[in-house]
């Protein structure tokens, strides 16, 4: 049976959001070999729950964007300062339920899910990369000597399996601006938040060492979990 190449992503769909992050889709290889309508389907999904979320975002925009009418108005001869304060007065009643008392409790709890996430994400990756390396050991070109069919067939495979790693490591690039946000809602809660960078991890590093580079990220992870107040 003829190899058949795998293809390479060749750009990961992304969406810019508010303050310069980015959300991008991951690549799933929990269904396969990913291809790009899977890849804009996985964004679909993240940017429904991402949108609600950014509802007090928006509430706090609108805030500002009275309080900024109020302040132009709010000069000789006055005529249109009273129509700017009932506008005023109804955003900022709407922000009231975005900033209920006791928040930081939650902002704990939520920044413990979302780092338990990755380290299950990361867990499900390293497996994966494992899996890739020791497919790719298992290729022995010098088996096709004389076989010239083989010999395509397995520089094939061995192809396929670059792709699959390069595309692998793409998977690990939507993790930076997670960790951005956590780091800012943990400033926000008062704690420091030391995060690995996982910009670090790029195609082309040595194999070996992006799998020791992870396990220690899943460690350091885990330390700053069991380090969160309770």
């Amino acid at each position: 049976m003829a190899c058949v190449e795998l293809p390479k992503i060749p750009e990961i769909p992304s969406i810019q959001l508010l303050g310069g992050a980015e959300l991008k889709g991951f690549l799933d290889f929990s269904l396969g070999p990913p291809n790009d309508c899977r890849i804009t389907f996985n964004l679909l999904l993240q940017l429904a729950p991402l949108l609600a979320s950014m509802t007090c975002l928006f509430k706090i925009l609108n805030v500002i964007m009275k309080l900024e009418e109020f302040v132009t108005a709010a000069k000789p001869p006055f005529t249109k300062l009273p129509d700017t304060i009932p506008g005023v007065l109804g955003a900022i009643a709407d922000l009231k339920g975005c900033i209920p008392p006791l928040q930081i409790p939650q902002l704990v709890i939520m920044i413990k899910g979302i780092l338990q996430l990755v380290i299950n994400f990361l867990s499900c990756f390293l497996g994966q990369l494992e899996g890739l390396i020791e497919f790719q050991a298992r290729i022995d070109l010098k088996a096709a000597e004389g076989n010239p069919v083989l010999l395509d067939e397995l520089i094939c495979a061995q192809r396929n399996a670059k792709n699959s790693m390069d595309n692998l490591m793409l998977s690990l690039q939507p993790l930076d601006p997670i960790f951005k946000t956590v780091t800012m809602v943990g400033g926000i809660a008062g704690i420091t938040l030391e995060l690995p960078d996982m910009s670090s991890f790029s195609t082309g590093k040595d194999q070996l060492q992006v799998i020791a580079d992870l396990k220690r990220a899943v460690d350091d992870l885990k330390k700053v979990i069991n380090n969160l107040p309770s």
